[in-house]
């Protein structure tokens, strides 16, 4: 994980298209994780409406405070395991994360990246709609919850401009 400040840096040092080489074609911006446990090998325990709710907030408003998820190079159509067990691409050590939780799936052909449950006891959200069984397309600026786990969905472009212009607000923001 980068924070705001390290990927900031990096921003204004890199034109955008080799920032998007480098972090690939689109970025999870989370907040800072509240405290390492042994959860990879916990059972799972459900999700707090609360904590997902401050959760969204938190990546709304306090973005100088988040960090990066680093992401492994992705091909022209790849896909993401996430959840708690080490041999996912996206370890999220939180017990309210299923061990194999979702899959994020990448069509370079297509542009678009997708999200897909893998069955977790406490569902995959977007914009704090469940997704259920479906597989849901994403936009740029989408919030989706892994159990108690937000990440702000941004494409790469997007996040060089905000990180670039310093602005520190909500997905409304706009800088002209």
């Amino acid at each position: 994980m980068l924070s705001v400040q390290e990927m900031r840096a990096l921003a204004s040092a890199l034109p955008v298209g080799t920032f998007q080489h480098q972090l690939g074609p689109f970025a999870l911006v989370q907040r800072p994780p509240a405290e390492l446990s042994a959860a990879v090998l916990a059972p799972t325990r459900m999700a707090d409406p609360g904590d997902i709710e401050q959760g969204m907030l938190t990546l709304l408003f306090e973005f100088d405070d988040l960090l990066v998820a680093t992401l492994p190079t992705l091909k022209d159509s790849d896909a993401l395991r996430i959840g708690r067990r080490m041999d996912c691409e996206l370890v999220l050590d939180d017990a309210s994360v299923s061990k194999q939780h979702a899959e994020l799936r990448w069509s370079r052909a297509e542009s678009r990246c997708t999200v897909r449950d893998l069955g977790s006891t406490n569902g995959t959200f977007v914009n704090a709609s469940t997704i259920g069984q479906r597989e849901v397309s994403l936009q740029g600026g989408d919030i989706l919850s892994f159990g108690n786990v937000q990440f702000w969905y941004l494409l790469t472009d997007a996040l060089h401009e905000r990180l670039r212009a310093g602005v520190t607000s909500g997905l409304g923001s706009h800088t002209g």
